[in-house]
């Protein structure tokens, strides 16, 4: 038996063009700008007061501040999540993997509320048998703690385990817990993810390697298209 731990936003929704939009205008609320949505995107694994602390820090913000951005991130957040979608194909993969008795787990920095909430409006909830989220763990991504919990509770062993992942703190998480990952080019260009074992374009590339096998024995480093 195998297990394929999915990262959450830019993996199983579509989210991370949301997000960016929240944080702009948020951060704008303190006069902080980003350069563009790799900005953010490069961040991505980490927990939000993370996150807005390495933008504030700059600006020697204090922690109420710091604590306020997140806040008004969340709210502005919430305002569009409507828009959230799913990838096209990652239905077949989810099914798929059902379907060869392969254990799954969410493993992501975003909170259990929001992404129980989301994960069950997609109905999507019941792929999964873990969650692992920043409420789960003292350590978030790029440390290996939340995918060794997610191993933990699935009672896998590491090496039994591929993380699907599209950002390079998460990436570094899969690998530092001594998995195999897989980046999906969801968020970001290959030249970015390049510590992945195997990159692949879209969740249909995805799908043609897993049902390869390929995943499972060979650790060298590819891109797929």
């Amino acid at each position: 038996m195998r297990a394929l731990l999915f990262d959450f936003d830019g993996i199983l929704i579509k989210s991370m063009e949301i997000h960016y939009q929240a944080w702009c205008r948020a951060l704008k609320e303190y006069k902080i700008e980003m350069d563009g949505p790799e900005d953010l995107y490069m961040l991505e694994g980490q927990g939000a007061k993370t996150v807005a602390r390495q933008f504030a820090q700059r600006l020697g913000l204090s922690s109420e501040e710091i604590l306020d951005i997140v806040d008004k991130k969340h709210a502005y957040y919430q305002e569009t999540e409507s828009m959230v979608e799913i990838y096209p194909g990652l239905l077949d993969v989810l099914h798929w993997a059902r379907d060869q008795g392969l254990k799954m787990a969410v493993v992501t920095g975003g909170n259990r509320a929001r992404v129980t909430r989301t994960l069950a409006g997609f109905d999507l909830l019941d792929f999964f048998s873990v969650l692992v989220t920043s409420d789960d763990v003292d350590e978030t991504k790029p440390s290996p703690m939340p995918y060794l919990e997610a191993a933990k509770k699935l009672r896998m062993r590491p090496q039994q385990c591929v993380v699907i992942e599209n950002a390079p703190l998460g990436i570094k998480s899969g690998k530092a817990a001594g998995m195999t990952v897989v980046a999906v080019t969801t968020t970001l260009k290959p030249c970015y993810l390049k510590e992945a074992d195997i990159i692949v374009d879209d969740f249909k590339g995805l799908l043609a390697l897993l049902k390869e096998r390929v995943i499972f024995t060979n650790s060298s480093k590819e891109v797929r298209s």
